[in-house]
């Protein structure tokens, strides 16, 4: 399940943004925060768990020493050790499928800093490894932090303004493929653990923490997330999952400047892939066809992809949507409170066939994905067409309603239709006590921010571990700008210094808060 054809992960705050322009007919501007300097952790080098991690295995490309691109000058740039780190790490490219140098690289990284290194699997495009305070074999409480070391491909790099595998430093940002998706991330929790060593050398802590980095998500997650959820998930032993999901945006004025909304994604679209296929007998020649399969392809696609779909307000828009209302106050936030009354859900249908953004989150999608046929020579009509659909799932909905919806709006019945692949069926996290320590932990890091649960339209690895009842929630502990959001799978991907060692201070703050409820509940 490509992930290129997914809804972008944090179009969720412009859609939160398109929603109150509507509503409210506001606007919102974005005002970059001053950077932070995150506090540097002294390196421990402990023995590696399962298998040692050989420095031999990271390949010819000397990382250590390479020195950092950078467009300004030493005197001018102050630059932390985390943005450092993550700018070698973006240099070493690892499209999916060819994780293992970055994965060796990244282990060997963790391992100098005092983490107990597991892999759960070691196979060429399918590096999976866990980088603890505890070795899993302990079997302690563990909170999970997930990342996914695979990117997307660059596409043509004369259209980048630096080299997409170069980990330019420059305009205090960490520049190329995969800086914000997912390396970012990735960086901003190792350095949060990291924090984290010597209290656990020096005290048996009542909990593990682990961070979880696995291949190929970004095609879907079945070399990655997918093997670590159905046969480690025990060793693993998860208390709570936090992976990649929502943001942060800032002087959003409907908030009438309190601070920034950030989301906290706690459910998310599934996903499946259908195959429509039409066979005729008609596949003489081009001259004197009749009624021949492309043709029948064509017209059921056109009334399929152009059929609107059910306005479905799900528990966890409600959920989202009323939030927001709570933290907007007045006569609006009142009436956006309740969202499941006549007045809002006539302003949703109203407006939702007309602002993609707010349409995804309520209704189910099908997205043209590929087109197959038979080959036949130029001349000759092919006598079996096919199609393949994207196909993105509201929690709650099943594959055999997605299955109805096209078959009543096809209507013909000559089309087959299968399911080449589905992921895990979307499930939802209530809010809880991990979600509480989060927002808590935005909010001392992010003057007067507020903080919801938002339901992501997009599909990720956090659904793999949700399926199997672990609490699950998604959040990347930035504000990030509209021009960071458009860069994400496009060319110019950037993350700025302030998102990296911010970052690193909200996941620090939760995990410190997070000590005295495992205290209480254990």
């Amino acid at each position: 399940m490509t992930r290129d054809m997914r809804f972008p992960r944090h179009t969720i705050f412009i859609l939160l943004t398109t929603l109150f322009s509507l509503f409210l007919n506001l606007s919102y501007g974005y005002r970059e925060s001053d950077r932070r300097e995150s506090n540097s952790s002294d390196n421990n080098t402990i023995e590696i768990g399962i298998r040692d991690v050989d420095s031999r295995e990271i390949g010819s490309r000397d990382i250590d020493s390479r020195e950092n691109y950078s467009r300004e000058s030493e005197d001018t740039l102050t630059v932390s050790d985390a943005v450092r780190f993550l700018s070698k790490y973006v240099a070493i490219p690892s499209v999916s499928g060819q994780e293992n140098e970055a994965a060796y690289w990244l282990a060997q990284q963790c391992a100098d800093k005092g983490l107990h290194i597991e892999y759960i699997t070691n196979s060429p495009g399918s590096v999976n490894f866990t980088a603890s305070l505890y070795p899993l074999s302990s079997q302690k409480p563990n909170i999970v932090f997930l990342n996914h070391m695979d990117v997307v491909f660059a596409g043509d790099h004369k259209l980048w303004k630096y080299p997409p595998f170069d980990g330019v430093i420059a305009d205090e940002r960490v520049w190329g493929r995969g800086s914000f998706d997912n390396k970012g991330l990735a960086v901003i929790q190792i350095f949060a653990v990291e924090q984290f060593v010597d209290l656990a050398a020096k005290e048996e802590l009542p909990f593990n923490v682990t961070v979880l980095c696995v291949s190929g998500e970004e095609t879907g997650g079945i070399t990655g997330s997918a093997l670590v959820a159905k046969d480690f998930i025990e060793r693993l032993n998860p208390m709570v999952v936090i992976g990649e999901g929502g943001s942060g945006m800032e002087d959003l004025s409907f908030l009438d400047g309190a601070g920034p909304l950030f989301g906290i994604s706690i459910a998310e679209k599934g996903c499946m892939l259908v195959k429509l296929s039409w066979t005729s007998d008609n596949a003489g020649h081009a001259s004197i066809a009749g009624n021949y399969a492309s043709l029948m392809m064509i017209n059921g696609l056109h009334k399929l992809l152009n059929a609107p779909h059910p306005i479905i307000l799900t528990r966890e828009a409600e959920l989202m949507f009323s939030s927001v209302g709570k933290k907007l106050g007045g006569i609006k936030g009142k009436v956006m409170s309740k969202p499941s009354s006549k007045l809002f859900m006539s302003f949703l249908k109203q407006h939702a066939l007309k602002n993609p953004e707010l349409n995804e989150i309520l209704t189910n999608k099908i997205t043209l994905s590929t087109l197959e046929t038979s080959k036949t020579s130029y001349n000759q009509i092919s006598n079996v067409e096919s199609a393949i659909l994207d196909c993105r799932l509201l929690p709650g909905e099943t594959p055999e309603d997605i299955i109805n919806f096209i078959k009543n709006t096809i209507l013909d019945s000559l089309v087959q239709i299968s399911v080449v692949e589905q992921g895990p069926v979307p499930l939802t996290t209530e809010p809880e006590y991990f979600f509480n320590l989060l927002a808590y932990a935005i909010e001392s890091e992010f003057e007067g921010a507020s903080v919801v649960p938002m339901l992501l339209p997009a599909s990720t690895d956090n659904s793999y571990f949700r399926a199997l009842g672990v609490p699950v929630y998604g959040l990347n502990p930035m504000i990030v700008s509209p021009d960071q959001l458009k860069a994400i799978h496009s060319y110019d991907e950037f993350i700025k210094f302030v998102d990296v060692d911010r970052g690193i201070d909200v996941f620090v703050s939760f995990l410190k808060s997070a000590l005295p409820v495992f205290d209480e509940r254990h």
